[in-house]
């Protein structure tokens, strides 16, 4: 202990101590020195070239993505080019006009097929109240007027199918329908058309008869569509519509037999309306639905010296005969 003492008392005194301290020092600086050499350097061998230090300096350009946009793109696009064009709207139209009932203005026409070749026309025209209407089928003209609601509905026998009929207003406005009636070839048909109150008659007698015999067809006794359907004879239509007046017989053909005939007549009473007045009436004949012959039919009323005479028109209109093969 003493000699240990000693040695290191002598240490001290001598500068030794000091010495061993610094090189202690420098000998733990190297190893540390190495140690962060082989941290710097542990790289595996052969794992390739250690990459440069990148640089980063103020020229450099920043991606994209990082880069200020500019203010044109961010406008969103108004279509693809190979997308259809805006279509504009459509223009908007003039309110419907109504009738003081509610009802639209326009003019509707219909024609429906009845028995017998008949038609029911029916013209509906809610702005037209009691207003002149023409009809026109085949050379037949009627003169009508609407009612209150502007309505008119008129059954007619068709001469010709398919049945065409034109309605036409004071003002121009016109319409049209079409309708086929097939069953006309079984019919003849003949009618006889005016204007005005002249009071004209139109008779038929079938197979023989007498007036006022059964068989006498005329407007005191027109029959039905009934007896043309039960093939027992014909009948006659009569239509008064405003000044227009026409009277329209029609007989099955069926009904004809070898050597049966229809004789028919014009009568014109004389009366304190038609006297010494100028006529101006129309015929109208089609057979089995064949074309129609239209002729004009033109006289002067007696004098009023004769009223309550009748005037007979005879032979202006053939007999109904069975046609021969």
């Amino acid at each position: 202990m003493i000699l240990v003492t000693g040695l290191v008392l002598f240490a001290a005194q001598s500068g030794a101590l000091d010495r061993f301290r610094d090189a202690q020092a420098a000998h733990a600086g190297t190893e540390i020195a190495e140690e962060r050499t082989l941290v710097s350097s542990s790289r595996p061998e052969g794992a390739g070239p250690i990459l440069p230090q990148i640089v980063v300096s103020s020229d450099v350009r920043l991606p994209m993505a990082a880069e200020p946009i500019a203010p044109e793109a961010l406008t969103a696009p108004t279509g693809f080019p190979d997308a259809a064009p805006d279509v504009p709207n459509a223009p908007l139209t003039e309110a419907t006009e109504l009738s003081p009932l509610g009802l639209p203005c326009d003019v509707t026409v219909s024609a429906s097929p009845m028995p017998a070749a008949m038609v029911a026309l029916d013209v509906m025209a809610p702005c037209r109240a009691e207003a002149a209407v023409e009809i026109a089928h085949a050379g037949l003209l009627l003169t009508a007027r609407t009612d209150a609601l502007g309505l008119l509905t008129l059954d007619i026998p068709a001469f010709e199918t398919p049945a065409f009929f034109s309605v036409t207003f004071g003002d121009g406005t016109e319409e049209t329908v079409l309708v086929g009636l097939p069953d006309l070839r079984d019919y003849d048909r003949i009618g006889l058309g005016w204007q005005g109150n002249m009071g004209l008659e139109l008779h038929a007698m079938e197979f023989g008869a007498a007036f006022g015999d059964d068989g006498h067809v005329w407007q005191e006794s027109p029959a039905s569509p009934d007896a043309a359907m039960d093939g027992s004879g014909g009948f006659l239509s009569v239509i008064e519509a405003g000044e227009s007046f026409a009277q329209i017989y029609t007989l099955p053909r069926a009904t004809l037999r070898e050597g049966d005939s229809v004789r028919l007549s014009i009568d014109a009473p004389v009366t304190e309306a038609n006297c010494t007045r100028d006529v101006v009436a129309r015929t109208l004949r089609a057979e089995g639905g064949g074309p129609v012959d239209v002729r004009e039919l033109t006289f002067t009323v007696p004098s009023c010296d004769a009223v309550g005479d009748v005037l007979v028109l005879q032979n202006l209109l053939d007999d109904l005969r069975l046609a021969s093969n």
